[in-house]
C-alpha cells in the first residue's frame, strides 16, 4: 500500500533557529524508504539519516523470511525442536506481535506463514488451494504455539510445522528503530516513511504538521490528504499484492482464523503511537472489518467495496481528511 508523501520546503525556520532539512530514499525491507530530517546543520541530518537506513538493514538480518541468514530464519528452522535463544530485539518484536494476537483475538497472527505460503504469496507463485489443503495449513497456525520465556530469552514451538512471518510488523518495527536512532541524534522534527508504513516526530519549519496522501484503492487517483503531528500510521491494502482466480481476485491479506483472503474490505488505514502498533492493527482491522473494528481503541479509516464503488468509514477520532485535486 502506498502513501505519498508531500514534505514542503518552501518554509524556512526562524533565523534564531535555524535547521537544515535533508530527504533521502534507499531501497530497503522490499519497498522505498524515505526519511526526511530536520537538523542543527546538513552535515549532522545527513549523518543521523544514514545511521537510521542503518536500522532497516539490521531489522533485516533480524527477521526476513527471504533471507536464511536472518535471526528469524534460524528460529523457524529450529524451534520446532529446542528451544532458541534470540535476541532482545527479537524477542521484544514477538512479544509485542503476541499481545496483539491475543488483544485482536486472533485478526493479527505471525504463525500465518503456513498460510501465505500455501496461497504463493512469500515468493508470488500464486496458487489457489482446496480446502483440505487450507484446513491442514490452519492446523499448524496460532501464536497458541509459540512459547516464550524471558528468563532464557528463547523461543519454542509446541506444534509441529509452525513457522513464524513478521512481514506484519517488519517495516512498522524497522519505522521504530530509525525514529529512536533520529531523536537520539538530535534530529528536531522528522518523518520515516516505508511503503504503507510512516511515524513523525516534531513539526517542520513553517507547517502545522507532516502533510500524508493515502492512496486511492481504485487507482482513480481519489487520493486523501491528511495531517499528521505526532505518531504513526500504516495502511494495508488488497489492492497491490493479489492474483486472479477464475475470474475473482485473491489478496496477500488472510484471514488467519479461516485461511481465506480477506473480501470486501479493501484498504485499511490506523494510526497509533508507534509504527509497529500502527503496522500490526492495520492488519487487524482489516480482518476484523468495520463493524467489529469500531470497537478497538485506535483511530483507523477504512475503505469498503460497495457494490463496484468504494465507501469510507472512519472511526470518530480519525483526522479529518481532503480530496486531493487531480
Amino acid at each position: 500500500m502506498s502513501i505519498l508523501l508531500l514534505a514542503s520546503c518552501a518554509h524556512r525556520p526562524p533565523a534564531s533557529e535555524p535547521l537544515a532539512l535533508v530527504r533521502r530514499s534507499q531501497p530497503l525491507l522490499g519497498t522505498f524508504v524515505t526519511i526526511t530530517a530536520y537538523g542543527p546543520s546538513e552535515a549532522a541530518a545527513g549523518e543521523a539519516v544514514q545511521r537510521a537506513f542503518d536500522q532497516f538493514r539490521k531489522v533485516d538480518a533480524l527477521m526476513s523470511i527471504h533471507r536464511v541468514d536472518s535471526e528469524l530464519a534460524k528460529v523457524n528452522q529450529q524451534a520446532g525442536s529446542a528451544p532458541v535463544k534470540i535476541s532482545a530485539e527479537l524477542f521484544g518484536a514477538l512479544e509485542e506481535s503476541i499481545l496483539i494476537w491475543r488483544h485482536s483475538h486472533g485478526a493479527f497472527d505471525i504463525t500465518i506463514a503456513p498460510l501465505t505460503q500455501l496461497w504463493g504469496f512469500v515468493w508470488k507463485q500464486h496458487r489457489f488451494p482446496n480446502e483440505t489443503e487450507i484446513q491442514a495449513a490452519r492446523a499448524k497456525v496460532g501464536a497458541q504455539f509459540v512459547q516464550l520465556d524471558a528468563d532464557a530469552s528463547t523461543v519454542r514451538f509446541t506444534a509441529p510445522g509452525v513457522s513464524l512471518d513478521l512481514g506484519g510488523i517488519g517495516k512498522g518495527y524497522a519505522v521504530d528503530r530509525a525514529i529512536e536512532e533520529l531523536q537520539r541524534s538530535g534530529i528536531k522534527a522528522a518523518m520515516v516513511k516505508a511503503g504503507g508504513d510512516l511515524r513523525v516526530f516534531g513539526t517542520p519549519p513553517g507547517q502545522r504538521g507532516w502533510e500524508v496522501q493515502i492512496e486511492d484503492p481504485g487507482k482513480a487517483k481519489n487520493r486523501l490528504s491528511l495531517v499528521l503531528r505526532e505518531g504513526a500510521l500504516s495502511t494495508s491494502g488488497s489492492y497491490e499484492n493479489y492474483f486472479m482466480h477464475e475470474g475473482k481476485r485473491y489478496s496477500h491479506i488472510l484471514d488467519p482464523r479461516t485461511g481465506w483472503p480477506i473480501e470486501g474490505v479493501v484498504s485499511c488505514t490506523v494510526i497509533a503511537p508507534t509504527c509497529i502498533e500502527s503496522d500490526a492493527w492495520a492488519t487487524a482491522y482489516f480482518v476484523l472489518g468495520p463493524q467489529k473494528a469500531a470497537s478497538f481503541r485506535f483511530p483507523h479509516l477504512m475503505m469498503i467495496e460497495n457494490g463496484g464503488s468504494i465507501d469510507r468509514v472512519s472511526s470518530p477520532a480519525f483526522p479529518a481528511v481532503e480530496a486531493v485535486p487531480r
